[in-house]
C-alpha cells in the first residue's frame, strides 16, 4: 500500500485527494480551509479598524511647550532654566553640568538624553508635539527662520514617536564619561577634516572606544548631522525620518546604556548646522594610557550599534 504522502501526490482531482486522506487528516484540511477563509475575510477588516483608531486617536497638543527650548546657542545655564519652567527636575537630569571638558551645547544634548529617558510621556506632551505642528507635508519648516527641510516621510515619524513614547516606561538616566567624549571627539574630528559621514575611519567605533578605555556588554554610536541646537539634534534623531526600524530612537531609549560621551563640531558638508557625535556604553572605564586596551575584557554579550 502507497503512504498517503505519495497517494496524494498521485491524485488529480481535489475530490480523489480527500478520499485518499485519512479521516483524521481530511479532517484536518477541512479546519485548515476555514482558518484561512477566515483569515482572508478578518485581517483587511483588522488593518482598517487599526487605519480608523489611529484617526480617532489624536494627537493631544494641550501642554505642547512654548519654552523655545530647541533654540541655537542657549548655555546650559540657559536651556536647564527653560526646562525648569516646563516642570523638569533639571539638577537630578543635568548630569553633565560639572564636566569642564564638555561645552555648553555637548552638556545639554547630554540633559536632552536625560529628559526623553527620565519622562518620556512628558516629552511626548511638551516637545514631539511642537515638532509635528512643524510638517506641512513632507516639508519640515524650523520656527524663526527660513529653513525648510524635505523629508521623506512628512509627519508621520514624528506621530508614530508620540504614541511609542507615551506607552514607554521610564528609563535610568545617562552620565557622562570623559573617555567616551574623547573617542567622539576623535570621530568629529576625523568627519571635518575629511569632509565625509558614517562610522568608518580610524577602524571603526570598537577601535576608537578601546583606545580610550574599557567596556562592557554593549556599545553604540548615533551622528546628527545639520542640527541647530543640541535639542534638535535629539528630536532629528528620535523622530528618524526614512531610517529603518528607527535604529537612532533605539539607541537613544535603549536600557543597556549608561554612559554617554557627546562631541560637537561644525561640518564643511553641512554649514547651516552643527554635527554630534554621540557613543554610548553600558560600562566603561577610562585606560590609565588612554591608548591601549585592556586584554582582559572580552565580555561582548550584545552587538555594536552604530547609526546615522
Amino acid at each position: 500500500m502507497l503512504p498517503t504522502k505519495l497517494l496524494l501526490k498521485e491524485q488529480d482531482s481535489p475530490k480523489l485527494k480527500m478520499k485518499a486522506l485519512p479521516r483524521k487528516i481530511k479532517t484536518q484540511t477541512i479546519k485548515n480551509r476555514s482558518v484561512n477563509r477566515a483569515i482572508y475575510w478578518v485581517l483587511p477588516g483588522l488593518f482598517l479598524l487599526a487605519s480608523c483608531m489611529r484617526f480617532l486617536l489624536s494627537v493631544d497638543y494641550s501642554e505642547t511647550s512654548t519654552q523655545k527650548v530647541a533654540d541655537r546657542h542657549l548655555s546650559n545655564e540657559e536651556y536647564a532654566a527653560r526646562l525648569e519652567a516646563d516642570g523638569w527636575p533639571v539638577k537630578e537630569l543635568n548630569t553633565a553640568v560639572d564636566h569642564q571638558y564638555l561645552d555648553d551645547e555637548e552638556k545639554n544634548l547630554v540633559l536632552a538624553h536625560n529628559l526623553v529617558r527620565y519622562d518620556p510621556e512628558k516629552f511626548a506632551r511638551l516637545y514631539v508635539t511642537e515638532y509635528i505642528t512643524y510638517f506641512e507635508g513632507r516639508e519640515f519648516h524650523y520656527p524663526g527662520g527660513d529653513v525648510i527641510m524635505k523629508t521623506e516621510e512628512g509627519a508621520e515619524p514624528a506621530k508614530e514617536l508620540y504614541w511609542e513614547l507615551m506607552n514607554a516606561e521610564p528609563l535610568g538616566i545617562l552620565f557622562p564619561s570623559e573617555g567616551l567624549h574623547k573617542s567622539a571627539v576623535s570621530h568629529a574630528d576625523y568627519l571635518v577634516r575629511n569632509e565625509t559621514r558614517g562610522h568608518a575611519g580610524q577602524g571603526g567605533l570598537r577601535a576608537r572606544i578601546e583606545r580610550e578605555g574599557e567596556w562592557e556588554q554593549q556599545i553604540g554610536e548615533n551622528i546628527a548631522y545639520g542640527s541647530f541646537s543640541p535639542h534638535d539634534a535629539l528630536m532629528y534623531m528620535l523622530i528618524n525620518d526614512k531610517v529603518e526600524d528607527r535604529t537612532h530612537r533605539q539607541n537613544i531609549l535603549s536600557p543597556g546604556f549608561r554612559f554617554i560621551g557627546v562631541a560637537m563640531d561644525y561640518h564643511p558638508l553641512f554649514p547651516d548646522g552643527e554635527i554630534y557625535v554621540i557613543n554610548y556604553a553600558f560600562y566603561f572605564r577610562e585606560s590609565q594610557s588612554g591608548n591601549r586596551r585592556n586584554q582582559q575584557i572580552r565580555s561582548r554579550t550584545r552587538p555594536i550599534h552604530v547609526w546615522d
